[in-house]
């Protein structure tokens, strides 16, 4: 396909190597989308898209499925009147909730207690450690595509994917039961607001090895586009050190988006940053740095950088006011329901047909 397409004209982007924006004349650009064998078509226009699939069917043996409710296991749904588009995974959490024997379960209201810290234990480990490799590998499916409220579940249980036991299967099977209870919830898209950034760390957050956990979450339009869960590398020895490595780490996520949106046409503007730690910040926009700072990793100080050239722009915002608790913590259930609110989670109807654009 990618000789085919470039050949066609279409730029395949620097940014994303499935993506492609083809110029069609008379017709304006469409956007090809590519994995594998599944192929998506966006274009402004019906008589765009059309022309596009024409070309790519006289090819390739395919089917034209039409306008798309489903890609890659997730439900898209699209409410033309308001010119939104929400994106849910129902079928696959129904899936995975049969195939456990949970169907009768009763749902949980949190992924985690809240303040929950899970550690190795000297606990004895499964017998079929495979049965929670592939279950917590469907929930990081599900946490990294339209399900990030389950994130920092989901990265914690990883942690202990090659020596699981009973207590954390238990656990794991607990996020199950939590997202039996919010398989309607889904990501909106096309309400206002640019491209933004909001970055944290749990500082000294893992039993095991003392290091942090870095969250960062970024927004468009109404919903979040791009979130992580993570713990650090290294330990840190202060807590400005853990938000500092976290805000390296929320940058470089930061810059790939820009250069993706400017692919796609969008303003070439700084990312705003939001960070809730004052010291944090003035690590950050002081490059003679302190003492206590001189043992960081050079890799981190990356954020001085881009920051310096007007790539990112990071700006105080008190902890109450951010987005990313969530991210870092096992929270408790308003304090959760706060996060799904501000990451754009919204109740998913039933899906309906809408008509191509004209």
């Amino acid at each position: 396909m990618y000789a085919t397409f470039t050949t066609a004209d279409a730029e395949r982007l620097a940014a994303d190597p499935t993506l492609y924006l083809w110029p069609l004349p008379g017709l304006g650009r469409v956007l090809l989308l590519v994995n594998v064998e599944d192929l998506a078509v966006l274009g402004k226009t019906r008589a765009a898209v059309d022309a596009a699939k024409k070309v790519i069917l006289t090819r390739y043996k395919g089917r034209d499925l039409g306008p798309a409710t489903t890609f890659l296991g997730m439900r898209i749904m699209r409410d033309r009147g308001t010119r939104t588009l929400t994106i849910s995974c129902p079928g696959l959490i129904e899936d995975l909730i049969t195939n456990l024997g949970m169907t009768e379960a009763y749902p949980a209201k949190l992924p985690l207690p809240a303040g929950t810290k899970l550690a190795q234990a000297d606990d004895l480990p499964m017998d079929n450690n495979g049965l929670y490799q592939e279950l917590v590998g469907t929930l990081l499916h599900l946490a990294v595509t339209v399900c990030p409220d389950i994130a920092f579940a989901a990265n914690t249980l990883a942690r202990f994917i090659s020596r699981p036991t009973e207590p954390l299967w238990h656990a794991t099977k607990g996020v199950v039961r939590h997202l039996a209870g919010t398989v309607s919830l889904g990501l909106p898209y096309g309400g206002p607001g640019e491209l933004e950034g909001a970055v944290d760390a749990d500082y000294d957050g893992c039993p095991d090895t003392r290091r942090s956990r870095t969250g960062w979450v970024f927004t468009y339009r109404g919903g979040a586009i791009s979130w992580s869960s993570k713990r650090q590398p290294t330990v840190s020895c202060f807590i400005a050190e853990a938000k500092y490595i976290a805000a390296a780490a929320a940058t470089r996520q930061a810059l790939w988006l820009k250069k993706l949106m400017m692919d796609l046409g969008e303003e070439d503007r700084p990312v705003p940053m939001a960070e809730d730690n004052m010291a944090c910040l003035a690590l950050i926009a002081n490059p003679e740095g302190s003492g206590r700072a001189k043992h960081i990793d050079t890799a981190h100080h990356f954020v001085r950088e881009r920051t310096a050239l007007g790539k990112v722009k990071f700006a105080y915002r008190a902890g109450a006011e951010m987005v990313f608790d969530g991210l870092t913590k096992a929270l408790a259930g308003p304090a959760l329901a706060d996060f799904r609110r501000r990451l754009g989670m919204v109740e998913v109807g039933a899906p309906t047909a809408h008509p191509m654009p004209k």
